[in-house]
């Protein structure tokens, strides 16, 4: 769920932190690039070299994208780790995932739920971090760049934060919270409302409930952009 204080326009936003329950991505081998060169052969020797050497490049690289499967303990622990944090038991989850993160650091999802952690715990640097080795092993991950976002946002820092929203939805352009947030920055932060407008109403055609404070706040940029029919979308009607 969402929180967001303020009348037609906002004064303060305050987003409550997601919690990141996808299985943790594995990691993918990468194959080795090639070190030597044949010595050139006739003519017809060299076609049927290169495409063997195509088809042997093609089926290495076939083999290069199987994902490696997640260790079985790794998983069990993940699993024990959300269930942990559904639950609020942020101790629990702690005590899971530290080792997980030691153990397994290519996987993001781990990292993201451990900032989470931290962040209800105050512990605003060590969460960051876990962001960032977050994005270090994906840095397109969605959830690690909206969250990353919401810090920046919040340290002032707002075009490394509207970066971070942008880099989200440039992997999930559907991402409720990145467009949420990227709104709220742009409106109340950076004063762009017509930019604001756009990643409101994304985030309210998201919902399957729509969001009655974030219809408020469309109706609003939407009748100072001189455009009365807004209410109607905003409240979900007819859509």
């Amino acid at each position: 769920m969402l929180a967001a204080c303020g009348a037609s326009t906002p004064k303060q936003a305050e987003v409550e932190k997601p919690r990141e329950t996808a299985v943790p991505v594995a990691t993918r081998a990468e194959p080795a690039p090639a070190t030597t060169t044949a010595a050139p052969a006739p003519e017809g020797r060299r076609d049927r070299r290169s495409e063997r050497r195509a088809a042997d490049e093609a089926s290495a690289a076939a083999a290069a994208a199987v994902v490696e499967p997640v260790p079985e303990a790794a998983a069990a622990a993940y699993a024990r780790a959300v269930a942990a944090l559904r639950a609020e038991n942020w101790l629990e989850a702690e005590l899971e995932l530290e080792p997980l993160v030691q153990e397994h650091p290519a996987y993001p999802g781990p990292h993201v739920n451990l900032a989470l952690v931290y962040l209800h715990d105050g512990r605003r640097d060590d969460a960051r971090k876990e962001l960032e080795l977050a994005l270090e092993a994906e840095p397109g991950h969605a959830t690690a760049n909206t969250q990353l976002g919401i810090l920046l946002r919040e340290d002032g820092k707002f075009a490394a934060a509207e970066e971070a929203y942008r880099r989200a939805l440039e992997t999930d352009p559907d991402h409720a919270l990145a467009h949420y947030n990227l709104g709220v920055l742009l409106d109340i932060y950076m004063r762009r409302s017509a930019e604001a407008l756009a990643h409101y109403e994304a985030y309210q055609a998201s919902l399957a409930q729509p969001d009655e404070t974030v219809g408020r706040w469309i109706i609003d940029l939407r009748r100072r952009a001189g455009n009365g029919s807004g209410a109607r979308v905003a409240q979900g009607e007819g859509e």
